[in-house]
């Protein structure tokens, strides 16, 4: 008797799929030519998931069987179609995932929806005003992702600078926090696993202190299982909370990450001032913020209209 051969549903291949390029715990050194083949971080592997299967969704919905050879002239197809509706980091998303799992290489496309770059980032004055509405473990985390720049997830993370050393082969400046006040550097482990140092303000490094763990506790965060030493709030509950205490107090929510937009911005004010060459500054705040690329500091620049100053 032959078995009958299983149908999936766009999420399982989805799934499925994305499952045969991933290669979760290697170091990017040792997976040489391999490394822009696979997929290295749980973060990616989720995005590239949705991507996949929302292609899978359209051709089931066009008529194509989700089992049928997958062409370079139906994904081409696809992008088209979708970049209509899309914004262009959302279309180059789907184009870099689709070109990953189906092993061709796509052309790029010009989104027809218009990109606007809006200024994302808190006064002090709102973000405290946001602090003083969370329970007082989320508050610690919000005045420490404003003062150090720190993604939701990097808070979870957040260690005693002995303890976790920054990656040695970067390119890592020596000038780093420059102009700061008086403060303790942490270490945290941020996106694609880089290790770094951030800087915690004098006040909340006491605060901080005080909601020391006596055991390291272990934490599932976005389907990531991370281990946290303070009692603070992090990852995807710190985010939650922030944006529905952020409608509460100010009728608006910019996100959590809108705090780091914050730090880029003031960071940037200190340094001018202090007479470094903007292309110093821009390198100095994106390595503070862990991403190593100068360019990248200038999405976190545009200012809000009708925000009072820092």
């Amino acid at each position: 008797m032959t078995r009958a051969k299983r149908t999936y549903s766009p999420q399982e291949l989805a799934r499925k799929l994305v499952s045969s390029v991933v290669a979760l715990g290697k170091t990017k050194s040792s997976l040489g030519a391999l490394l822009g083949h696979v997929i290295v971080s749980i973060g990616t592997a989720r995005c590239v998931e949705q991507c996949v299967r929302e292609f899978l969704t359209w051709r089931l919905g066009s008529g194509t069987g989700i089992d049928a050879p997958v062409t370079r002239a139906e994904l081409e197809q696809y992008l088209m179609q979708e970049s209509q509706r899309w914004r262009q980091k959302t279309l180059d998303q789907h184009r870099q995932a689709l070109s990953l799992l189906f092993c061709v290489t796509l052309p790029n496309l010009e989104a027809e929806i218009p990109t606007f770059t809006i200024g994302r980032a808190y006064t002090r004055e709102e973000m405290e005003q946001i602090a003083r509405c969370q329970s007082e473990p989320n508050a610690l985390g919000t005045r420490i992702a404003f003062s150090g720049g720190l993604r939701a997830s990097e808070l979870i993370e957040l260690r005693e600078a002995h303890e976790l050393d920054p990656e040695s082969n970067r390119p890592w400046r020596h000038d780093l926090f420059l102009g700061l006040p008086e403060g303790f550097i942490y270490r945290t482990t941020g996106k694609g696993g880089l290790a770094r140092r951030v800087w915690v303000p004098l006040e909340l490094h006491e605060q901080l202190q005080l909601r020391r763990l006596e055991t390291p506790a272990s934490v599932v965060d976005r389907k990531v299982r991370r281990t946290r030493v303070f009692d603070i709030g992090g990852g995807q509950s710190l985010s939650e909370s922030f944006s529905s205490s952020s409608i509460r107090t100010l009728g608006f929510s910019l996100g959590l990450h809108g705090l780091r937009h914050s730090y880029a911005q003031n960071r940037v004010e200190v340094l001018l001032t202090l007479g470094l060459a903007p292309l110093d500054c821009l390198e100095i705040v994106s390595q503070e913020l862990g991403h190593l690329r100068p360019d990248i500091s200038l999405a976190y620049t545009p200012r809000r209209k009708n925000a009072a100053q820092n």
